[in-house]
């Protein structure tokens, strides 16, 4: 089995002067976690590799440069859910950390540890207990204004103002920034990850929780029946936590022989008809999904927002790497970026 990789910056809008910025670091991400797998490291270490290439860079909206909450500060979340064993780790609203996905990734890890007592190891840690957990166990640990890029200060300021002197132009800020960043990964032992990272919507409450650190709705991976599914989502963490929709469309996955069929029908009846948005007007999402089965995969997305960049590498693929921003003329409509045999 060949290992494959893909990865997304986020779903949002991207002007097009800046497409090739975006285009250049997906490839980068996707480059970085090849090599882990080429080096025999695991699909968990190769997606955890690729995601914080896409946290270190001061264009996405996780890790370093995220966007910033009311009071002015960087408070992450991220989530990260290997398919081969079905764990699952999640760190919410924490500050200081340079790389949340280390820290999701460690607790996924430690999901197979056993603790004294018969105490069981938590698989979600939020706030200040996240990041002393990650200082004991050495994860990189920053000062809080060492993530704040300006970019993200003059938005902070700009959206601030404008929230408070009830500007229409606050509604700019929708276009300013991508939302949750994640990879999609399956190594040559035909282990499957999912991970999500992300600063969270602009302004938030501080201690807000987004969908990036919960499992099924930022992230989902498993494998059933011969068939291995991972999913990572992007989007209004709330409209995904309410659908649970990353879980929902590997649902939809295992049930059809169809995978473009079964993400547009997820998409349009558990998300866009979700009776748990029916008061929200503009329902925002976007999914990079990895599906493989009998030797054969296919890296699909779809999305509601104005364009979501996606890029994948295959050991297999003579072009190798791809990148690409799709702008869908119907909201949701699931592309497919790439089928190969394995």
């Amino acid at each position: 089995m060949k290992s494959v990789i893909a990865v997304h910056a986020g779903a949002g809008y991207v002007k097009p002067s800046n497409e090739k910025y975006y285009k250049k670091l997906c490839l980068r991400a996707c480059r970085k976690g090849l090599e882990v797998i080429n080096n025999n490291g695991s699909a968990l270490e190769a997606a955890t590799t690729a995601t914080t290439v896409l946290e270190d860079s001061p264009l996405t909206n996780s890790g370093y440069g995220s966007n910033l909450t009311w009071n002015g500060c960087v408070e992450c979340d991220a989530g990260v859910m290997d398919g081969s064993t079905m764990h699952f780790g999640g760190i919410g609203a924490v500050p200081g950390i340079k790389n949340p996905i280390t820290l999701a990734k460690l607790l996924c890890e430690k999901q197979n540890s056993l603790l004294s007592f018969g105490r069981i190891p938590p698989c979600l840690l939020v706030g200040q207990g996240a990041q002393e957990f990650a200082l004991a166990n050495n994860i990189v640990v920053v000062k809080p204004s060492e993530l704040i890029t300006e970019r993200a200060k003059k938005q902070f300021v700009s959206n601030k103002y404008n929230v408070m002197n009830h500007s229409l132009d606050g509604l700019k800020e929708k276009k300013g920034h991508l939302d949750t960043v994640g990879c999609v990964c399956i190594d040559k032992l035909g282990r499957i990850v999912a991970t999500s990272s992300s600063g969270g919507i602009a302004l938030k409450q501080s201690g807000r929780v987004g969908q990036a650190a919960l499992i099924g709705a930022g992230c989902w991976a498993q494998v059933k029946n011969n068939v291995s599914i991972a999913v990572t989502t992007s989007g209004c963490g709330e409209h995904l936590m309410q659908t649970n929709l990353a879980k929902e469309i590997s649902r939809e996955l295992f049930k059809t022989e169809c995978p473009t069929v079964a993400i547009n029908k997820c998409f349009d009846e558990q998300f866009f008809q979700s009776p748990l948005l029916r008061n929200n007007n503009e329902k925002l999402a976007g999914v990079l999904v990895l599906y493989e089965s009998e030797n054969y995969y296919e890296i699909l997305s779809a999305h509601s927002t104005k364009s979501m960049c996606v890029a994948f590498a295959s050991e297999n693929n003579k072009k190798s790497f791809v990148s690409r921003i799709t702008h869908p003329n119907t909201p949701g409509t699931c592309v497919l970026v790439e089928g190969n045999p394995i």
